[in-house]
């Protein structure tokens, strides 16, 4: 009876054993986790194509205060052409946990997208660029009576013979006619 009661024993250590190794498995985790936040904002988030707007970066610690001193890399992650620039720094946060950069539009209207890296923190900022700004064309009076033209024929006609009819680049014409005054 001795060596039953001495299985039994070693049979209950070795579930034992069994358990502590099945339920005092590992658990792992990134030590210290990335921790704080960083928004991103722009001088204007419409700006025409061919300007320079400032890109900003403001980064908080894990207790929601400005982080001082910390490096701040920017890229264009997307852009509709491929003339736009960003000075990708490094760049430092100031006192207010602000770092700050300039991102030239390019020439192509569409949207571009900024991407900031401060440390393990990382954001984005979408910036829409619209086309250049419209051009007004001011045309003579075309004549009165049964006789002149539809004003929309010969606006379309005036354009097209002179060249001016196009939406090249984003650029758009906006058209102003003037009719004659009866007499």
């Amino acid at each position: 009876m001795k060596w039953s009661s001495l299985g039994v024993k070693l049979a209950g250590l070795a579930v034992g054993v069994l358990l502590v190794g099945m339920l005092g498995g590992t658990a792992s985790a990134v030590y210290p986790p990335p921790t704080g936040s960083v928004s991103m904002g722009t001088s204007n988030t419409t700006p025409a194509t061919g300007t320079s707007v400032s890109v900003s970066a403001t980064v908080l610690n894990q207790f929601g205060s400005p982080a001082f001193g910390l490096s701040c890399t920017f890229q264009i992650a997307s852009q509709p052409g491929s003339d736009a620039v960003v000075d990708a720094g490094p760049k430092m946060t100031d006192d207010y946990g602000i770092a700050t950069t300039t991102l030239n539009t390019g020439t192509t209207p569409g949207s571009i997208v900024v991407d900031a890296n401060c440390g393990e923190l990382t954001s984005q900022v979408l910036v829409q660029v619209a086309g250049a700004p419209s051009a007004t064309i001011l045309l003579p009076a075309t004549g009165t009576g049964s006789e002149a033209a539809p004003t929309s024929l010969v606006l379309i006609a005036t354009l097209l013979a002179t060249g001016l009819l196009c939406m090249a680049g984003g650029t758009s014409l906006r058209i102003a006619a003037r009719r004659a005054r009866g007499s």
